[in-house]
């Protein structure tokens, strides 16, 4: 379901109902409030964007449930808090666009078991701490994005 670019100001948690959804496209709109839970009821969504909004609050742990997912987009929003470690459970993912938030707190270790993933954007957050080693064991990546963060690199 492509619906950018549409002015579209809340996602309806009747979305959640949509089971057999494979791609949900809703960047580039007005979206404001948080990400209904009830997304995670998706269980079919191959790529979900939800990018260049005003979505503001926690990325949802229901999120995990969606097992077939290979890309999630939620840059350019306002969410905040930790990334959550749930995301180790989305074995399929491919691509994880999360910059350009409010995210705190560290790099979860778990990112590292997501052996699929290529593209990791974490820029433009207010993470810190060191970047966890772990991430080396997604032997796919190959696009990686920390910058504008407040990391600690361990140069010493």
């Amino acid at each position: 379901m492509e619906c950018s670019a549409w002015w579209v100001r809340k996602i309806p948690p009747q979305l959640g109902d949509l089971r057999a959804l494979e791609a949900l496209d809703l960047s580039l709109n007005k979206l404001n409030g948080t990400i209904p839970e009830a997304l995670g009821n998706l269980s079919a969504l191959v790529s979900l964007w939800l990018s260049n909004n005003s979505l503001e609050g926690p990325v949802p742990p229901q999120l995990r449930n969606l097992a077939a997912l290979e890309k999630l987009s939620l840059r350019r929003n306002q969410l905040s808090g930790p990334i959550p470690e749930e995301l180790e459970d989305l074995t399929e993912l491919k691509e994880l666009w999360l910059d350009n938030n409010n995210l705190t707190g560290e790099i979860p270790a778990s990112l590292g078991e997501l052996v699929k993933l290529e593209t990791l954007y974490l820029g433009g957050n207010k993470l810190s701490g060191h970047i966890p080693p772990e991430l080396g064991n997604a032997s796919a990546l190959k696009a990686l994005d920390l910058s504008f963060n407040k990391l600690d690199v361990g140069w010493w």
